[in-house]
């Protein structure tokens, strides 16, 4: 059987944004570091559901948009998903999209959407979006939710995870890796950043206006995990 690496590489509807991918999976059969929990894990009630979600769909296909993980990848790829990874952190954080409009900062939306997540409306049956609308100006979050919402298939699924306590400075951003379909790795990055946004349930529904909640759970990490369907 044809390693899953070697059909991720070798797919043309596999696309990567991050230019560090190619050195993680060197580094995975190096060294096996992705496939030790040496971070601390927890369960999750929801991750198992929205895979198994996506995966009855045709030729299902997601959009990623956080950190490479690419285990995480390999597991998806198990189940028959296509994966797309954009990391929005790394591209919100870029200097180039950071403007002045009229002597006060402010971020270039256009540009940014020029040149980012360029795919054909109703594209992804999924998209998953870890913590990372948390580190948003809440402005440009809800444009960002109604972008990619037009990309998103009807019935289309949504995985996301928020912050229910307000910290009091900057923090590691983190990267979640899937151990199991119940399971997922806490890995620190070397990135800090202070969550710009805390969204209780019902701003989390606004946020995705159009969509129906499906399930939603507080993970031992304070963590809240949803899973929402587009109508």
């Amino acid at each position: 059987m044809k390693n899953p690496f070697d059909r991720l590489v070798q797919s043309r509807h596999l696309l990567w944004k991050s230019s560090g991918f190619q050195q993680e999976v060197m580094d995975k059969a190096n060294s096996k570091l992705l496939a030790s929990t040496q971070h601390p894990t927890f369960p999750t009630k929801i991750v198992k559901d929205f895979i198994e979600g996506i995966a009855k769909k045709p030729d299902p296909v997601v959009l990623d948009i956080g950190s490479v993980v690419g285990s995480n990848i390999e597991c998806l790829l198990n189940f028959g998903i296509k994966v797309y990874m954009e990391d929005l952190l790394a591209a919100y954080a870029k200097p180039k999209y950071s403007i002045f409009f009229e002597d006060k900062p402010a971020f270039d939306e256009r540009r940014f959407f020029a040149e980012n997540f360029n795919y054909g409306d109703q594209y992804f049956d999924g998209l998953i979006c870890w913590d990372v609308l948390d580190y948003l100006e809440a402005k440009f979050a809800r444009t960002f939710v109604e972008q990619i919402s037009v990309k998103i298939k009807p019935g289309g699924l949504v995985l996301g995870f928020f912050h229910t306590q307000k910290g009091t400075g900057s923090i590691f951003v983190h990267k979640y890796r899937l151990v199991n379909e119940v399971t997922l790795e806490y890995i620190p990055l070397d990135s800090k950043m202070e969550p710009k946004k805390i969204y209780p349930s019902r701003e989390i529904s606004q946020l995705f206006s159009g969509y129906q909640s499906q399930r939603s759970y507080l993970l031992k990490n304070n963590l809240l995990e949803v899973m929402l369907k587009k109508t």
